[in-house]
């Protein structure tokens, strides 16, 4: 929500360093906004908005600072450069004076409503002020921010969360229906459980061909034994958990069997570390218990018969063998296995088998920008992230791909047994649909409405500029690296009291 974003955002700007043109008299307020003075120190702080969102679109559109060390750098480029036709200094000064306009909207709104701020919310924000001092007291110091400023900036961020609720909240005035949270969360997430089997031996050295056709034997081993459970999702998820934990198990073997020693002479000798896999299965009424693997003197994999363990009626250990197929022929070969319809499942039916819903991965749909937003100067793009890798994000987000059915997915460092699960069977109050997931999907649907809302009230309030406060605080003077290491500090200290 970039509402949102922005009062968080404020709460950790600094201010930074204006010089002043002169120390002219009639400068306390910088402007009047609908009959509302706003002090000289609300503009500033926004002027320092206002300059980092000019660095950001400066970037977007090609220019880079990554050799200004300096204020003096970055005001070189500033000086000689310009954005949406105007040069960059008339830009961040305009664009404080909206920020300000926003900021008396939400005055004059918040007013209008006869809203109030509870005791608990006051006492939030002398919290927030006193944070804020502690991390950049002398910076605002310094700088003429004084108290009274960084209370009204943080006040004014409660004051919009009170508006949003009255807004887009439960009950709100412009009715969001839950339904469409609802399917929002459920249209842009995905939820996977996979096996992760890296192609590499224990020095980290990608395998040859024969042992890559090992691990894919393992997989499809794994993809065999999962289809043996297909007819209940239940007991094919817990079967997919006690696969994760020995897989797990299996690849710390092989990192710890990296033994490395030297000669006489002291050059390295490593013993090898890539062996050939077999595997023992357990057949059981409930579920399969498979061989413990370890690693023989000469680096081959021997197996010996893992501890008994069941989750229902008792096992008894039977070795089979294991031939290497492609996943094409896997699918064939246990078509008649999965004959039986597989029965729906609830979150109290994983529990009741001590399936662990935390094996699983949430993934976030990643939606590419349109093109529109692709020519919008403030639209910031970043490549996406994927989870475990590109082609399983691709392969889950296919809308094609049936859930319940686990696939080998093969990239290039590593094979992946993993399979699609419907969200929606997670989807209750006490679990993946909980009031944050609510909110989030509140937020994310609706935030950049509230915010160009908030943005409208404040284009239409009538503006009168204090020329003198104008000409005294020179915009490109802002100390960029001071504001960059004030922000980076504040990050680690709340970073450090929240990990300990």
């Amino acid at each position: 929500m970039k509402s949102l974003k922005r009062a968080a955002a404020v709460l950790l700007s600094a201010c930074t360093a204006l010089t002043c043109a002169s120390c002219g008299e009639n400068t306390a307020n910088a402007m009047t906004i609908d009959g509302y003075e706003v002090r000289s120190g609300i503009y500033l702080y926004y002027v320092t908005s206002a300059y980092n969102d000019a660095i950001r679109i400066l970037s977007d559109q090609g220019e880079s600072f990554d050799d200004c060390k300096t204020t003096a750098d970055y005001k070189k480029i500033m000086k000689d450069i310009n954005i949406d036709n105007i040069t960059a200094e008339d830009w961040i000064k305009n664009k404080a004076v909206e920020y300000c306009q926003t900021f008396v909207a939400i005055e004059r709104d918040f007013e209008a409503k006869g809203l109030k701020l509870t005791g608990e919310q006051l006492a939030a924000i002398d919290n927030g002020v006193a944070n804020s001092q502690n991390y950049f007291g002398e910076f605002f110091e310094q700088n003429g921010i004084g108290e009274q400023t960084v209370r009204d900036i943080v006040t004014s961020g409660y004051k919009q969360n009170v508006l949003w609720e009255e807004y887009y909240g439960e009950g709100g005035s412009v009715g969001v229906e839950e339904s469409a949270l609802y399917d929002y969360y459920k249209d842009n997430h995905l939820r996977i459980k996979y096996i992760e089997i890296p192609l590499k031996d224990g020095e980290g050295n990608l395998l040859k061909a024969d042992g890559k056709a090992e691990m894919e034997a393992m997989a499809n081993d794994y993809l065999q034994r999962l289809a043996k459970k297909s007819g209940s999702e239940a007991e094919m998820m817990a079967e997919f958990d006690y696969l994760i934990d020995e897989n797990n198990t299996y690849q710390t073997s092989i990192s710890q069997a990296a033994v490395t020693t030297t000669d006489d002479e002291g050059n390295t000798i490593t013993t090898e570390t890539t062996a050939k896999v077999t595997t023992t299965e357990a057949k059981s009424t409930d579920a399969d218990t498979t061989a413990e693997t370890t690693t023989g003197a000469e680096g081959e994999t021997t197996s010996e018969p893992a501890a008994e363990t069941t989750t229902g009626d008792e096992t008894a250990a039977e070795t089979t063998t294991t031939t290497t197929t492609t996943a094409a022929e896997t699918t064939d070969a246990t078509a008649d296995v999965t004959t039986e319809e597989t029965t729906t499942t609830t979150s109290a039916d994983y529990a009741s088998i001590g399936y662990d819903t935390a094996k699983e991965r949430i993934l976030t749909v990643s939606t590419a920008a349109s093109e529109d937003e692709k020519a919008s100067a403030e639209t910031t793009t970043t490549a996406p992230t994927y989870t475990p890798c590109e082609k399983v994000y691709n392969w889950a987000a296919d809308a094609n791909t049936p859930y319940n059915q686990p696939e080998l997915i093969k990239d290039d460092e590593c094979y992946y047994v993993v399979v699609k699960l419907d969200i929606e069977d997670r989807m209750t109050d006490d679990d993946l649909w909980s009031s944050t997931a609510k909110e989030s999907a509140r937020n994310t649907l609706y935030g950049d409405e509230f915010q160009d809302m908030l943005d409208d009230m404040g284009a239409k309030l009538e503006v009168t500029r204090n020329e003198k406060a104008f000409r005294r605080y020179k915009v490109l003077d802002v100390d960029v690296i001071a504001y960059q290491n004030a922000v980076m500090q504040s990050y680690y200290s709340q970073y450090n009291m929240q990990n300990g």
